[in-house]
């Protein structure tokens, strides 16, 4: 085979000068296509960011997943260090949804906390998003001291969180001409390209400073004069969020927590929300207090933890509402209890029904119709499987009676029920007799329910091999539900309520008048479950209503 000829280079037969000319054609060529090259990179680039611009700006939760972190000194020295993607747990996903909720209702909200659940660095990503991509929007912070708010080189302080935050985000998000030095200073910074603006106020002059479209007072329970606060405040947004741990019933907190706000404008966020936490953790944190309230209001949110004569302890409740999850053995009975407890003009009506130690998740309507709420009664009754429905007789209650005499409904017995009758002959373990314990039937059913919620705390206990843990009959237990707002709202109030002993020595309940000078509304949905304890007699009955 003969071999191919050299090919000779395209220079080859050319003079010098068109030899350099030719090169230097060659050299632009590459020149202006790497230039293409690059600008078409650019447009890209650019492009892409202006779409992932936008939908950042279109969702909170898209932009915190993928340009967000945080900073936990507690993992400096470990792999990936102390700066880490801000990877949001579901229940933290929902308080983003729901706080973006307030500020488009134009509503005030409150977030009750355990400690170390993330809050304030919900709150500033939520300011430092809405500082992006809101034009005009001003986000301020508050908090009972200035060095709370912004102490530089702190990064406990709500400002350290923000610029932690900022100096993280990919340079194509900064807006247009900010700059640091300019941009950033004590207590506030501004965008130069929307107006937005993050800014910080400390003490009693909260409320004060401006206009905003975001109030945030952070550890609300604690701030000294609040109710001057809440004045000022009212002039400054309607969007006011009250973020803080629990500090007992004596404060605004958690007046609006208890008495003010609409279930939709609360939202609680549990140390048990944060799949990092189990129970081994849980135990040896309560365990490092030397006071056991400490625990019980910074991480269990337990408002009574230290007001004396609670009748049912908070922890209690916690562990009824783990017990479906731990106890495989836990069942309904065939026959089922509904409790209705009937609202007056603001008041709800609230019906729950127990089928042994299992209680369903509580209704509940907000309409005074009495005939309506008779019949809902009956509904619920009937779809629950309940053979009995007790309901309260004094007051509105008469109304309903005149319904339920009319619309019998086969298998089920309704009775109509007072609670400020004498208590059954119920003979207790000790010995003594209800009569002997208790000033009323309403202090006997509270006890009743007092004294399943304790066997079932004991029983959580053992199960899960803790101190004090004893193993009690399923049937002498009680299961709550929870996870959501009616279920919820029911956990809460069997916690809330006092006792006390009588002029007799007698036990007795907490009347609502004295509820009321606590700040605490009518607990309707604790009522009603406890209406399900109450042994109907024919003394109960609707013909003599």
């Amino acid at each position: 085979m003969l071999a191919s000829p050299r090919l000779k280079p395209a220079t080859a037969n050319l003079s010098l000068p068109a030899k350099r000319e030719y090169l230097a054609l060659l050299e632009q060529r590459a020149r202006l296509k790497r230039e293409k090259a690059e600008r078409e990179r650019i447009e890209a680039e650019a492009g892409g960011w202006k779409a992932e611009i936008a939908k950042c700006a279109a969702d909170p939760l898209y932009w915190f997943d993928r340009h967000v972190w945080t900073y936990d000194p507690r993992l400096v020295g470990k792999p990936g260090g102390a700066y880490v993607p801000f990877k949001l747990w579901p229940k933290q996903r929902e308080f983003i949804t729901w706080l973006k909720a307030r500020v488009d209702g134009n509503e005030e909200g409150l977030c009750e906390k355990s400690r170390d659940t993330g809050v304030t660095y919900l709150c500033a990503g939520f300011a430092l998003w809405a500082w992006l991509f809101v034009p005009g929007f001003k986000t301020t912070f508050g908090s009972r001291k200035v060095d709370y708010v912004d102490k530089k080189d702190n990064p406990d302080s709500i400002f350290a969180k923000l610029r932690i935050m900022l100096r993280r985000l990919p340079p194509q998000m900064l807006p247009e001409g900010f700059v640091w030095t300019q941009h950033d200073n004590y207590m506030r910074i501004s965008n130069p390209a929307t107006g937005a603006v993050i800014s910080g106020e400390g003490g009693e002059d909260m409320g004060r400073g401006g206009r905003s479209s975001l109030y945030v007072v952070d550890e609300a329970a604690f701030v000294p004069n609040a109710e001057t606060v809440e004045k000022a405040l009212s002039g400054n947004t309607d969007v006011v969020i009250w973020v803080s741990s629990v500090n007992g019933m004596g404060n605004l907190f958690a007046r609006k927590r208890h008495s003010i706000l609409k279930p939709r404008q609360i939202f609680r966020l549990h140390w048990r929300d944060d799949p990092r936490k189990t129970q081994e953790w849980a135990d040896a944190k309560q365990a490092s207090f030397s006071d056991p309230t400490t625990w019980a209001s910074e991480y269990d949110i337990d408002y009574s933890a230290s007001v004396e004569g609670i009748c049912i302890p908070a922890i209690w409740v916690e562990s009824a509402k783990r017990l479906a999850a731990l106890e495989p053995r836990l069942s309904p009975s065939n026959q089922g209890v509904t409790g209705l407890d009937v609202g007056a003009g603001k008041s709800k009506s609230v019906a729950v029904t127990r089928r042994g130690p299992v209680v369903a998740k509580p209704q509940s309507r907000g309409d005074p119709d009495t005939t309506e709420t008779a019949h809902w009664g009956l509904a619920i009754a009937k779809a629950d499987g309940a053979a009995f429905l007790n309901f309260d007789a004094p007051g509105v209650g008469a109304g309903v009676a005149s319904t339920l005499k009319h619309n019998q409904v086969a298998g089920l017995t309704v009775s109509a029920v007072n609670t400020g009758l004498p208590p059954t002959e119920r003979r207790w373990p000790d010995g003594r007799t209800s009569e002997e314990m208790f000033g009323n039937s309403k202090a006997e059913v509270w006890w009743l329910c007092r004294t399943a919620l304790q066997r079932t705390h004991e029983h959580v206990a053992f199960i899960e091999g803790r101190p004090g843990g004893v193993e009690h009959s399923v049937s002498d237990l009680l299961a709550l539900p929870s996870g959501d707002k009616d279920s919820d709202t029911l956990c809460l109030q069997l916690s809330l309520v006092k006792w006390e002993k009588n002029e007799k020595g007698k036990i007795v309940i907490e009347q609502k008048k004295a509820l009321a000078r606590r700040g605490i509304a009518s607990p309707d949905y604790a009522d009603a479950l406890m209406l399900t304890f109450v042994d109907t007699k024919p003394a109960y009955s609707l013909d003599n209503v």
